[in-house]
């Protein structure tokens, strides 16, 4: 089980699969939970709960671990072995890859403090998996949200997520700098990387005491990484990351959705991501198609010269190069 003994976790992955006992270990242990989450438990007897923006299916047996799938399976998993939802227990989050996971205890399934580790080894028990862990890696984590004046975390430290997902290069568009690229095989529908920043209220002055006159241009250059944080409750909150950080993965590369470029016909779309361990409610970028390994990541900005032409420069020739003479989509109203 996992305690706390002064401050500091010990975790003992003393978990026995006894002889004959249907075990995998490593990247198939991944691929088998994974086809688990996403396939064989809709068969199994489970609730829902509501979690911020998000639906958790539960599935308990007695004496068996309990399973929370977010967003049935597709943004990752919460595991216990046991306690009670509404106290601290010993458990894990698996992210979307169902290697990558935070190991801790939670209350809430709110990360009280736990590291970093991967899936070791999934053993079948009954109609589910017991869940054993490699060793506990990196510094003490905690649930710490970002906000208007804190990015919630280190801005350099990397997510192993990511860090197995993808890969920053030179953009292979024409005129774009640095760009997002998988390092791996990645299917419609799954998790490509996050989306962080300081959180702030998109009518608000990001420069309430500055006294420069910026032109429109320049504007757009500060505001390039700022996104929308798409909550359905109607809050008007948006994801800000600074161009100098935004522009320099030396300064900045705790998330990396904000490196994907601009396309029309683009292979991921933001989403929001409610449960990240540390973040908690962020943005992301999902697949709509199958990547292949070695491909760039590209995002519909979503901005439109015909109905509104105060746009960037790189964004305007984009629209006028794909579009032609034409004024866009708004031609088919």
């Amino acid at each position: 089980m996992l305690k706390l003994s002064s401050s500091i976790f010990i975790f003992n992955l003393m978990i026995h699969c006894g002889q004959g006992d249907e075990c995998y270990h490593g990247e198939e242990a991944s691929l088998r939970l994974k086809k688990w989450a996403l396939r064989d438990s809709v068969h199994m007897e489970a609730n829902t709960e509501a979690f911020f923006e998000t639906e958790l299916t539960v599935i308990q047996m007695p004496e068996e671990p309990t399973w929370y799938l977010v967003g049935q399976g597709w943004l990752g998993l919460f595991y216990y072995e046991s306690g009670l939802s509404d106290e601290p227990r010993s458990g894990a989050y698996l992210y979307p890859d169902f290697s990558n996971a935070v190991v801790g205890l939670w209350m809430d399934h709110l990360l009280l403090q736990g590291k970093r580790t991967r899936l070791g080894e999934i053993c079948k028990t009954g109609e589910s998996w017991i869940l054993k862990f490699s060793e506990l890696t990196g510094p003490l984590l905690t649930y710490s949200p970002p906000s208007h004046y804190s990015l919630g975390i280190d801005a350099l430290h990397k997510d192993p997520f990511e860090e197995d997902r993808v890969e920053i290069r030179q953009s292979s568009i024409p005129g774009a700098m640095q760009g997002l690229y998988a390092r791996q095989d990645i299917q419609a529908g799954e998790v490509i990387t996050f989306y962080s920043g300081y959180i702030i209220d998109c009518d608000s002055s990001l420069r309430p005491l500055d006294r420069r006159d910026l032109s429109d241009e320049e504007e757009h250059v500060r505001n390039m990484y700022n996104i929308a944080l798409d909550l359905e409750d109607g809050s008007n909150l948006c994801i800000d990351l600074p161009p100098e950080l935004g522009n320099n993965i030396s300064r900045y590369n705790a998330t990396l959705s904000h490196k994907a470029n601009h396309a029309f016909e683009p292979n991921s779309e933001f989403i929001l991501f409610p449960v990240h361990p540390i973040l908690g409610t962020i943005m992301g970028l999902a697949a709509i198609e199958d990547i292949p390994a070695g491909t760039e990541v590209t995002v519909n900005y979503g901005y439109n010269y015909t109905s509104d032409p105060d746009q960037p420069d790189w964004f305007v020739h984009q629209w006028k190069a794909y579009y032609g003479t034409s004024l866009g989509p708004k031609d088919e109203l």
